[in-house]
């Protein structure tokens, strides 16, 4: 709910409504509330419950950047030749968003690191609602796309390197535009 945008930045998440949405019990759905507070995904504050978290732009740019350096740790380590010899085909059905997701978390899954998956899964949750927005503010983004993917494919670390590096930059350039997205109805 809170990555397809259903509950909105600063909505309240009350363990008993929700208990009640989703027919299940308020102690699990609590639980499942604190997972989500430990991935960074829901906000806890004493006396207030938990929360959606606001979004603003420079904590979403920081985010980005965040995923950038992600990207460049798993690329010095990445098995590309191996990645691109398994094949890079991507969902023509799926949208960029899941695109994204699914190349990000293919570059984590060709590195020897468990905690650069673990980080990987991380980052393209919190930034899903942001990419869901994205075409709204920045054109050419099925291309963009394409060009990591094609580069992934032939075990251009170089390239992926600089195509991803033009890709949070230019994210963090329109962080207000995707903030202001994503805070409209």
């Amino acid at each position: 709910m809170i990555l397809n945008r259903v509950v909105r930045p600063g909505a309240r998440l009350d363990p008993a409504a929700l208990s009640d949405v989703l027919a299940a019990s308020a102690t699990p759905v609590r639980e499942a509330l604190f997972v989500l507070h430990g991935e960074g995904l829901v906000d806890l504050r004493p006396g207030g419950g938990f929360l959606v978290p606001m979004v603003d732009a420079p904590a979403l740019a920081d985010l980005y950047a965040w995923s950038d350096e992600l990207l460049g740790l798993i690329l010095r380590s990445a098995d590309l030749p191996a990645l691109a010899a398994s094949g890079m085909a991507t969902d023509p059905s799926a949208d960029g968003t899941e695109r994204t997701a699914w190349l990000v978390a293919r570059l984590a899954g060709a590195s020897p690191n468990e905690e650069h998956r673990r980080a990987a899964r991380d980052v393209n949750a919190r930034l899903h609602a942001a990419r869901l927005v994205e075409p709204t503010c920045l054109a050419g983004i099925e291309e963009e796309l394409a060009r990591l993917v094609a580069s992934a494919a032939v075990a251009d670390a170089g390239q992926l390197r600089a195509g991803w590096r033009l890709y949070h930059r230019r994210r963090q350039r329109a962080a207000p535009a995707i903030v202001r997205a994503l805070l409209r109805d």
